[in-house]
């Protein structure tokens, strides 16, 4: 009788211990908390996708998104190990790293954006406005180190680059240059944050963040970066924004994508300041 008593205390403290678990979800919709989709990765897209699960959680109650950075390496990473549902890229997985990961990611463009270059205010004030590829590849590899001369103050030049992982610094290192003397920092707000409080930095940023008033938006190769210079393809570091779901995605992955590419997706994509990859 004794042993029976025990049992029936100890069973009825396990579920009261699996009740008050706060990471668990409990099986019963109605009653309870909804399960979590997991999306986590650039923090390039970061804005755009917390932004969209706002909304999609006030829209549907059975599904939760979290959404987290970390940088778009991470975001495959995670993906690859099971930890989460969908990874947010800055930039498109490459054919190695796709046969590397067995081809078992589904690819899903979600917006359109531009690395844009930006100097710190007093230095746009200065005069620059326009940067070649070749010195642009030249301040980031240290060939050009004082911005007099390019025309500008007699200020030495503050590189600011994304750490590795960052997509957005993977299209920069291909398309530019692979950054040689800069300042790393972790995240695009980071690096906005810091050319924006400098007078003598540049950086690359998203064209969501670019708009920072306290920064210089230059020319690259003549070309100023915009939704228009993004759409037709004028401007050279045009990019495609994209999350990636191991496979097919399942009915709740496929509903948030949906989301996040419809109409309502793509006016909060062109709210944060992307270009809506439909028209």
């Amino acid at each position: 009788m004794t042993l029976v008593v025990v049992f029936i205390f100890m069973g009825a403290a396990l579920v009261l211990t699996l009740i008050s678990g706060e990471d668990l979800v409990p099986l019963d919709r109605s009653g309870g908390e909804a399960p979590a989709l997991l999306v986590a990765g650039s923090t390039t897209l970061l804005p755009f996708a917390e932004a969209c699960a706002v909304e999609f959680n006030q829209e549907e109650r059975d599904l939760a998104v979290k959404v987290s950075g970390g940088g778009t390496g991470a975001g495959i990473d995670l993906l690859e190990a099971g930890e989460i549902d969908i990874a947010m890229a800055s930039r498109k997985v490459g054919e190695f790293e796709m046969e590397r990961l067995g081809y078992r990611l589904e690819e899903h463009p979600i917006a359109l954006d531009a690395v844009s270059i930006v100097v710190s205010r007093p230095i746009l004030d200065a005069g620059i406005t326009d940067l070649s590829h070749d010195q642009l590849s030249a301040i980031y590899s240290g060939g050009i180190s004082n911005w007099k001369e390019l025309g500008g103050p007699d200020r030495g030049i503050v590189a600011v680059s994304r750490s590795p992982g960052s997509g957005t610094g993977e299209i920069f290192s291909e398309k530019v240059t692979t950054p040689g003397v800069s300042v790393y920092v972790e995240t695009s707000e980071d690096v906005e944050r810091y050319v924006a409080g400098s007078d003598r930095a540049i950086g690359y940023l998203g064209l969501n963040l670019a708009s920072d008033d306290d920064l210089g938006i230059v020319a690259y190769e003549g070309t100023v970066p915009s939704a228009e210079t993004v759409r037709d393809g004028s401007y050279p570091l045009a990019r495609t924004l994209y999350m990636y779901t191991w496979g097919e995605p399942d009915e709740d992955e496929r509903a948030y994508l949906e989301f996040v590419t419809g109409e309502k997706g793509q006016a909060i994509a062109e709210s944060v300041g992307f270009v809506p990859i439909s028209t």
